[in-house]
């Protein structure tokens, strides 16, 4: 019997903006990815998200060059930009890339502003990582990861902005948030504290500053970073929409009825990629994050 995590690997944020040509064109002329499929939200599709009111908007699924779907776009026209690093929710999304320096001088005067630029990170030399607000609100953790790192089982890239390998939660507790996650068999959790240069910067805290963390290892060379914020404040929800900037993230399992979670809608299954007609369903973590599991097969 597999002792492989159940859950992952974590394939795609949905990003919800409210101009989605800009966007796109951020994400095509700046980070490589090309448009894989774009149309209007279905009824079914909605239902699934728990969000009616966005039957008929835009939408677009993007690929990178290694034709790996991990940016999703939805567009609301009613939409506020995200509050980077101070809402809780899906925070940001971490991607592997080639080269992390080289990428910050390709990104100079783009739609992308850079937050903090390339360092090696406290726990490895062998990752070095900055960080990006996109067109959305949303927080990119752009990381080179030049070879393996014990115990975290992480990849390198395979093209110039690879794809999403660890999306980064804020919560007010960060144990309870943990749970969700590590309720899937054969998930495993580290917990310890640490300093978040980036949220620190965001609040004008002390930049050594530590915050309880958890990272949860899931399959596919894929985790989840859970940081307990306790100045962050709950997101903004609109009823029968999606909250503004990383809106939800999806993730692949062996069997939907496997699991006895809270879902918005009867699963369903859906031909657009990242789904590729596999069943799918969204539901709420207890951090208030929307989560939507995708069958593997």
């Amino acid at each position: 019997m597999s002792d492989s995590p159940v859950l992952g690997p974590a394939l795609t944020g949905t990003l919800v903006c409210n101009n989605l040509d800009t966007l796109l064109n951020a994400y095509v002329d700046y980070l490589s990815m090309s448009v894989l499929e774009a149309g209007e939200v279905s009824a079914q599709q909605a239902a699934i998200w728990g969000a009616p009111e966005l039957v008929g908007a835009r939408f677009a699924v993007l690929a990178s060059e290694t034709e790996v779907c991990w940016i999703r776009a939805v567009e609301d026209t009613t939409a506020a930009a995200a509050i980077p690093f101070k809402q809780q929710g899906w925070m940001s999304l971490e991607v592997v890339v080639e080269d992390v320096d080289t990428l910050a001088t390709e990104l100079v005067d783009s739609p992308f502003e850079l937050y903090r630029p390339p360092a090696d990170l406290d726990v490895s030399d062998d990752i070095r990582a900055m960080q990006v607000i996109g067109p959305a609100g949303e927080v990119l953790y752009l990381t080179q990861v030049k070879g393996p790192v014990p115990p975290f089982e992480i990849p390198m890239a395979k093209s110039r902005v690879d794809r999403l390998f660890i999306p980064v939660m804020c919560c007010g507790d960060r144990d309870a948030a943990t749970t969700f996650y590590t309720d899937f068999p054969h998930v495993k959790e580290y917990k310890f504290d640490t300093k978040i240069t980036s949220v620190n910067a965001a609040y004008g805290w002390e930049l050594e500053r530590k915050h309880p963390v958890a990272t949860v290892q899931l399959a596919g060379e894929t985790m989840i970073e859970i940081d307990q914020i306790d100045a962050a404040e709950p997101r903004p929800q609109t009823e029968g929409r999606l909250p503004a900037g990383i809106a939800m993230i999806s993730y692949e399992v062996d069997a939907l009825s496997d699991h006895s979670l809270v879902w918005f809608s009867e699963p369903a299954r859906i031909s657009s990629p990242p789904y590729n007609g596999r069943l799918a369903a969204c539901c709420r973590g207890v951090g208030g994050e929307l989560v939507e599991l995708i069958e593997r097969n």
